[in-house]
């Protein structure tokens, strides 16, 4: 192992792996990941992987927006499929007020680009044969929702990292970190100790 980066991103989950991957793609190459186990044998192996693109939030939805683009660019960057598959997602109103909540919410959504849709009872049957549509005043439907498959998408994040010059250390536990006089960090392992910014 190395004993000094600019960077060191400890976790080798989907948000690690992440991080490391856009600091590599910013031009960052001297960066580093450290995982105590294997890659993604942390809570990354059992998420849900799931892609509500429609939020409340401008912002939030806005890296939801990216976020999608992004797997189908890291796909063809790395040669790696990620796992990513839109499926689609209703949402149900039972009352007029739960409608007009979900009006709002497309207000907002189109805002980013968020599609959907609106779906009477009858159009959710359409959409959803095995739905009990009694009682319900209606739907809103995001047909552009789905899901990834968080450990594909990490492995790919890492290959794409490594081949912008990032390193990635696994089976390396962080036992402690140093703050030094000068600001930089030393991250101390049971590999031996890395030095960085």
């Amino acid at each position: 192992m190395k004993n000094k980066a600019q960077v060191v991103v400890i976790g080798g989950g989907v948000v690690g792996a992440g991080t490391l991957y856009h600091l590599a793609k910013k031009g960052w190459t001297d960066v580093v990941l450290l995982e105590r186990k294997d890659l993604t044998s942390g809570s990354t192996w059992h998420a849900a992987g799931l892609l509500p693109l429609f939020n409340m939030s401008y912002s939030v939805g806005k890296l939801h927006q990216y976020s999608v683009n992004f797997y189908h660019e890291l796909q063809e960057e790395t040669g790696m499929n990620v796992g990513f598959s839109v499926v689609s997602n209703i949402r149900l109103a039972n009352c007029q007020d739960r409608m007009d909540e979900y009006k709002y919410y497309a207000g907002v959504g189109s805002t980013v680009g968020v599609n959907v849709k609106f779906l009477s009872p009858d159009e959710i049957k359409e959409v959803w044969p095995l739905c009990n549509t009694e009682g319900l005043v209606g739907a809103i439907q995001h047909p552009d929702d789905g899901y990834i498959q968080p450990a594909d998408l990490t492995q790919a994040l890492c290959k794409g990292a490594r081949n912008r010059g990032a390193e990635i250390y696994e089976n390396t536990k962080v036992t402690s970190m140093e703050q030094q006089k000068d600001h930089s960090w030393i991250v101390k392992t049971d590999q031996g100790d890395i030095t960085c910014e």
